[in-house]
């Protein structure tokens, strides 16, 4: 979160710094009415860099700029209402932060619609090409034995950098790591996750502007991703053990053969870091049910089999779930520590049952 807040206090103070260097520009003397000739636009400037840009992020601070603006009456950035401040309304340029919530307009994941700045006067309106950069969602494969992301939304036709940023200058222990880009869409954007990482906010890049993924990749306490991080594994009625080369988002994962009602658990071992549940908000993990008949998992916290939540799986596909701890405890009375994960199979079909676990962990 502290790169978001990072993020925000810096477009504020180039804000602030850009009013004062424009400030001769806001004090026209020999401003006319020019109501009744169209508004022009000539170009979009980023508030930070200064520079001309085709492309914007939500929330971010840009100056329009162009002929004809003094009687601005609205700004829509794709359908989306931007507030206007009459003081940085001049008749050469606006000052204007795109809304948050303003979405890269696509009809689907390949069928593309014009993106388009709407500036509305007292005499008529002008339309300006620009697209917003957004992160809508993200996902995870493997590829040629290396794992990836593809993140989703648009417009990233012009992307030049993936970065996976862990930490934060505050701790001190901030770490960006450049991605290798595998393949841009104008939709779609897959790149290699680097090496030794755990957790990371994503971000993109057109030259300049940077958009970052509201979700985290990975976790703050992962509990298996290739590799079991100090837990053991356990259960009833059936097996369970590490395998690699058969369902898995990186290169192993963890298989469960099991009878009805049998379960898979996850112990804390000696070698784990302490695990408090006041510490995190999520838990995050990825089930694959291998045949047609596994179709629901219990999962419980802490041995206590009377809450829990009980899973619908879509089976022959990985299926992904973000779930709230304290959805785990319905009566309020949350454990100090979190010591043993459980799921049940709870199909209640006819045995056998088959899923895999993946990408298992702990977000704050």
């Amino acid at each position: 979160m502290k790169i978001f807040k990072k993020i925000t206090m810096l477009a504020l103070c180039m804000m602030l710094l850009n009013i004062v260097s424009c400030e001769s520009e806001f004090r026209e003397s020999d401003l006319t009415d020019n109501s009744k000739e169209l508004p022009i636009i000539n170009s979009v400037t980023e508030a930070s860099s200064k520079e001309n840009v085709a492309t914007g992020v939500t929330g971010r601070i840009y100056f329009i700029k162009g002929q004809n603006l003094q009687n601005t009456t609205g700004i829509k950035f794709n359908g989306f209402s931007a507030n206007i401040n009459p003081t940085y309304v001049t008749k050469n340029t606006v000052i204007v932060s795109i809304p948050f919530g303003t979405p890269f307009l696509k009809l689907s994941d390949n069928e593309f619609v014009p993106n388009k700045l709407v500036l509305s006067t007292t005499a008529g309106n002008a339309e300006f090409d620009f697209s917003i950069l957004s992160i809508e969602s993200f996902s995870e494969n493997v590829q040629n034995g290396k794992n990836v992301v593809t993140l989703n939304g648009g417009d990233f036709s012009n992307v030049t950098r993936v970065v996976f940023t862990s930490g934060s200058e505050a701790t001190g222990n901030l770490i960006e790591r450049d991605a290798n880009i595998v393949d841009i869409t104008q939709g779609a954007v897959t790149a290699e996750v680097p090496d030794g990482v755990i957790q990371a906010f994503i971000s993109v890049y057109i030259d300049n502007v940077v958009a970052v993924a509201a979700d985290s990749y990975g976790f703050n306490y992962p509990m298996f991703t290739d590799q079991l991080f100090g837990w053991n594994l356990g259960g009833w009625s059936g097996a369970q053990s590490v395998v690699d080369g058969e369902n898995s988002i990186g290169s192993s994962s963890v298989r469960r053969d099991s009878d009805g009602f049998g379960g898979l658990t996850f112990n804390i071992g000696d070698e784990a870091d302490d695990l408090f549940y006041a510490d995190y908000r999520t838990v995050s993990f990825q089930v694959y049910p291998a045949n047609t008949e596994t179709t629901k998992v219990k999962f419980v916290l802490n041995d206590d089999f009377d809450s829990g939540i009980v899973l619908d799986l879509i089976p022959l596909q990985w299926n992904k779930f973000v779930i709230p701890l304290k959805d785990l405890i319905p009566t309020g009375d949350a454990p100090i520590k979190i010591t043993r994960m459980d799921f049940q199979e709870f199909s209640g079909g006819t045995a056998p049952f088959l899923f895999y676990v993946d990408q298992f962990g702990l977000i704050e």
